[in-house]
């Protein structure tokens, strides 16, 4: 189906758009379509308002301006999604959530689950960061974060991330390198984007091969040891002082 239509109705349409005014046997001619069901499918987008008719003999039929039909078809498809929406949002299950680890593949989910995150977090966020591209998604949410919570940005190296405005920290070659090109198996992992919010929740991004992965975790004692790693990192022993 293609705008709200099937193929034999889109077909109808667009010959009676080209023909502006035709019979049923014209709109035949024209579409090639089963002449026994021109006149089903010229009814049915009657029904639906994308075709005019002028009875007679013979009939007539003309096809409702494509910018009407198509903000029909716009507004009606709005509507569903409105409705869907709502009816999901309406679901709930008795019993309560227990999974605290979620694991996530595709892009759109990762940057999605990272906004999310970001748009509830109330009072600090700790971020690693070793890819300015992905940091730069978020730079909208960072800023307004930046002016109503403590923001602490690690990076790998701070040249990389100099067209972005926020203040950095950076790591060792040392450290870094410990948590770069990690090797299970045969697959090799980096650490792209790692954020804990709040001190309660956790998202890890990496790179595996050619994919992207994150792992969200919700485990209050395993954020609460990220975060003091992540406070370690911080110390002068770990963090690069400045030139």
């Amino acid at each position: 189906m293609r705008l709200g239509l099937t193929e034999n109705e889109a077909k109808t349409y667009v010959g009676l758009v080209s023909l502006r005014e035709a019979t049923a046997r014209e709109v035949y001619e024209l579409t090639n379509l089963p002449r026994a069901k021109i006149y089903e499918i010229l009814k049915g987008l009657s029904k639906k308002g994308y075709v005019e008719v002028r009875q007679g003999s013979p009939t007539y039929f003309q096809a409702v301006k494509p910018k009407q039909v198509i903000g029909k078809i716009k507004d009606e498809l709005t509507k569903c999604v409105i409705d869907t929406l709502d009816q999901l949002n309406e679901l709930s299950y008795e019993f309560p959530r227990t999974s605290y680890v979620w694991y996530i593949q595709s892009e759109w989910g990762i940057k999605n689950r990272i906004r999310e995150m970001l748009n509830i977090v109330k009072e600090e966020v700790i971020i690693f960061s070793s890819s300015p591209k992905f940091l730069k998604e978020f730079k909208r949410e960072l800023l307004r974060l930046e002016k109503n919570c403590k923001l602490i940005i690690i990076v790998d190296e701070i040249g990389k991330f100099k067209l972005l405005p926020f203040e950095f920290k950076e790591i060792t070659k040392e450290f870094k390198d410990s948590i770069n090109n990690i090797e299970i198996g045969v697959v090799k992992y980096n650490e792209e984007f790692f954020m804990i919010a709040d001190g309660n929740e956790s998202l890890a991004v990496h790179s595996a091969g050619n994919k992207r992965e994150a792992v969200v975790m919700k485990l209050p004692i395993v954020c609460y040891l990220q975060k003091m790693i992540h406070s370690k990192v911080l110390e002068p022993s770990i963090v690069k002082k400045e030139q």
